[in-house]
């Protein structure tokens, strides 16, 4: 959806990525999908949700919330999961930050846990 008089394009999209795990939260692939607020200065605001599917099968939903311009983007994510192995995930709060790589056309990306 455009409204050029705002200057403002909205886009659904869905995604696929591969998570590198660290210290105690697992690798596996994740698949989101959301809505996303292109703005005239080149901001974009997305709202995502999806599965994580850890390499166990062990799955976790998440929620998020990100901002990028320029090719770099900041995200905030939240996890849920009804599995007691990964229990101490549940509310964990991460802050990713990444950048859009144009040679394979993929976001790389680092995530820090706040709490």
């Amino acid at each position: 959806l455009e409204d050029k008089d705002k200057g403002i394009v909205e886009r659904e999209s869905k995604w696929t990525g591969q998570i590198k795990g660290f210290n105690l939260f697992p690798s596996g692939t994740a698949k989101g999908h959301g809505n996303s607020v292109i703005f005239k200065n080149g901001i974009s605001i997305s709202n995502w949700q999806g599965i994580f599917t850890t390499e166990k099968r062990l799955e976790i939903s998440f929620i998020g919330k990100d901002v990028s311009k320029d090719g770099k983007f900041y995200v905030l994510r939240t996890f849920f999961t009804d599995d007691r192995e990964l229990d101490w995930i549940n509310g964990l709060v991460c802050l990713l930050d990444g950048k859009h790589d144009p040679q394979s056309n993929s976001f790389v990306c680092s995530g820090y846990r706040l709490m």
